[in-house]
């Protein structure tokens, strides 16, 4: 039986900063293409005004805790394409930031491996709650980032969260096995432990990360 030796983080976060990374051509050819760009709407200022106030829309990218913009200050627009109206403008991060990023994430890793199945299931559940306080706040986000309708990016909340309500309850449940054993001194038992949580939510996920 072969050992699975566990990657190290600076080649995790090198393999993670050559995919996102693009090739410069493809990128000018981003930068250099027509946006058809106007001013937002009074609806949409209004909308875009109330979620920065509640803390829902943020420009920055969060790195170990803490709400950052890129370390060279470049930024990215953020269009709604329905309309062309500029909605923010979002940090360009790159291969620093992304090696932060991880190494944050490792680190905050081993102190949320040992909390107890109950312990992981509350944040969970606190998540969840959240997510459903703000259901229409997030559906207005998405729907300005996106440029669908309202009542489509509400059902993404929903769906999203139903994942998120899945995982705490199920987080409660997560039993070992007694194995029956060939040896009258020996007991085979397995302890099942968390490795990665990760919930798919496509738009909504995206949504957080802006």
């Amino acid at each position: 039986m072969r050992t699975l030796k566990p990657v190290p983080v600076s080649i995790m976060a090198s393999r993670l900063t050559n995919l996102i990374s693009r090739p410069k051509s493809v990128s000018a050819r981003a930068s250099s293409a027509p946006h058809l760009t106007r001013q937002m709407s009074t609806e949409a200022q209004s909308v875009a005004s109330r979620l920065s106030s509640s803390g829902l829309l943020r420009s920055q990218g969060l790195i170990g805790g803490k709400w950052v913009d890129a370390y060279d200050k470049k930024t990215i627009k953020v269009y709604n394409p329905a309309t062309g109206e500029v909605i923010t403008d979002v940090p360009c991060m790159g291969g620093r930031e992304t090696n932060d990023a991880i190494s944050s994430a490792f680190d905050a890793f081993n102190p949320w491996s040992k909390l107890t199945a109950t312990e992981r299931s509350k944040f969970l559940r606190k998540w969840y709650d959240l997510l459903i306080a703000h259901k229409e706040e997030l559906g207005q986000l998405i729907t300005l980032e996106q440029g669908k309708p309202l009542k489509e990016a509400l059902g993404e909340v929903s769906y999203g969260a139903g994942f998120i309500e899945f995982s705490a309850e199920e987080a409660k449940r997560v039993y070992g096995d007694i194995i029956p054993s060939t040896l009258a001194d020996r007991r085979l038992f397995v302890l099942k432990q968390v490795i990665l949580f990760l919930p798919l939510m496509f738009c909504l996920l995206l949504s957080f990360i802006r």
